[in-house]
């Protein structure tokens, strides 16, 4: 029994689960990873096996493990005190670098989770608009609050193109007239979209969507989409959200917003932006957020909000993040790690397709055309998928499976073109091990 899998066992005795959270199990192993040790692009698990890592902490890892920059940070503010919720000067600075950096931000507000971002963003809304309404896009993913958890995951039965747009609980708990809050429309049909706006325009306090959709994968949306979301949300009155938890500084310092050329009202951003450490921001326009209190009559509050360790933290990753030519590496590394995984699909036959943008990129299987909505990733092969992680783990590549449809991936900004062909190295050697024994040595020329 390897150390791994005796603290597993361990664990489930006073963890519910053996998890601190529901999607640390990595369904191809069937059971969560416990690695002891992290550095730049690397980490070691408790048997001391090095891996590459393609799951960067679902995301909040862009930088690389235990950054000198964000440590350095850190220990500072522990060394003046780390005195909790109390406001200091930091607050103010990381504030004013995220309002000059992503267009939506004229005030902003800290919160700790992602799912803490949206929660308080929708109930802003709710109050600036006075309307009760949210329209969501199918699949997208916007935390853990009951609001939110309808149609994501897998649905209870099959959807075709011709399926209504779904609703259906991501979780047991959940009181079922919520949905009476809810409009769901398919990502990209842009026909659905105006349809519903023209129909709901009136009691839609917001309209929020992942502005790239990386939690099942990476699809981005059409032009033609994306516009008719701004302008008709204006039109109408509508407040339009970008939750950009996950999309945020993969591609730019602006984010997916600056990058599709279209500004929100209000988003939120997550993730990266506290340098691995628990931060979440929400904001947008200066009338909107004076609905907070103290100025307004919208609450939001919460004792580790802007934490002096983590704020110090942020202020260290979004420095780092704007430092010349931090770009450019992010997005030469993208196009090496990204082709060369389509070359080790192609050279070993198997049905893989990686789709990314910026540092975080999805892998597709059995699907011909790249997907364009939820209801694409669906028809990709699980079975596959599962077979290729459980492989790229046993060959020293870490990737992360959430139990659902197609998975997020991702790298790190201290992984170098030496890392990336190590990395490729291992991946040729795990799809090549997928194959049956006869056909190893043919493929591999």
């Amino acid at each position: 029994m390897s150390r791994i899998t005796e603290h597993y066992q361990r664990a489930r005795k006073s963890l519910a689960g053996g998890v601190s959270a529901s999607t640390r199990v990595n369904r191809a192993l069937g059971h969560p990873m416990y690695f002891s040790r992290a550095a730049g692009c690397q980490v070691w698990d408790f048997d001391g096996r090095d891996y590459y890592d393609l799951c960067c902490s679902h995301g909040a890892t862009l930088l690389g493990h235990g950054d000198e920059r964000i440590t350095r940070a850190v220990h500072e503010a522990i060394a003046a005190g780390a005195a909790c919720s109390y406001e200091n000067e930091t607050h103010a600075e990381l504030a004013e670098l995220l309002c000059d950096s992503i267009p939506a931000f004229e005030r902003v507000r800290f919160t700790g989770s992602g799912t803490e971002a949206t929660m308080h963003t929708i109930r802003l809304a709710r109050a600036f608009t006075g309307r009760t309404k949210l329209l969501k896009i199918e699949g997208h993913f916007h935390g853990y609050h009951d609001q939110v958890m309808f149609a994501i995951g897998s649905p209870p039965s099959p959807l075709t193109a011709e399926s209504a747009p779904g609703t259906w609980p991501a979780s047991s708990g959940m009181p079922a007239e919520l949905v009476e809050q809810l409009v769901v429309v398919p990502f990209n049909r842009t026909d659905l979209l105006a349809e519903a706006l023209a129909k709901y325009g009136d009691e839609l306090a917001a309209v929020i969507c992942e502005p790239v959709f990386y939690n099942a994968g990476c699809i981005l949306p059409s032009r033609e989409f994306i516009r008719v979301m701004r302008e008709e949300t204006r039109r109408r009155g509508v407040l339009l959200i970008f939750d950009e938890v996950q999309s945020a500084f993969r591609m730019g310092p602006g984010g997916a917003q600056a990058h599709l050329g279209i500004t929100p009202d209000l988003c939120t951003v997550g993730k990266a932006v506290g340098g691995t450490y628990p931060l979440s921001v929400f904001g947008g326009r200066a009338d909107i957020m004076a609905r907070l209190q103290p100025e307004g009559d919208c609450q939001h509050s919460g004792t580790y909000n802007g934490h002096p360790v983590v704020v110090a933290a942020a202020l260290a990753a979004l420095k780092a993040y704007l430092e010349p030519g931090f770009y450019e590496h992010v997005f030469a590394i993208a196009d090496r790690l990204y082709t060369g995984i389509n070359d080790v699909f192609d050279r070993y036959e198997l049905p893989g397709r990686a789709i990314g943008l910026g540092a975080r990129f999805g892998i597709y299987f059995g699907i011909d055309d790249q997907p364009q909505d939820f209801r694409d990733t669906l028809q990709h092969s699980r079975t596959l998928m599962l077979q290729f992680i459980r492989a790229a783990i046993e060959h020293g590549v870490y990737l992360h499976d959430y139990g659902g449809g197609a998975c997020h991936h991702g790298f790190c900004a201290a992984m170098t073109t030496a890392d990336v062909d190590q990395t490729l190295d291992r991946l040729a050697a795990a799809v090549q091990s997928m194959q049956p024994t006869g056909q190893r040595t043919l493929a591999a020329h």
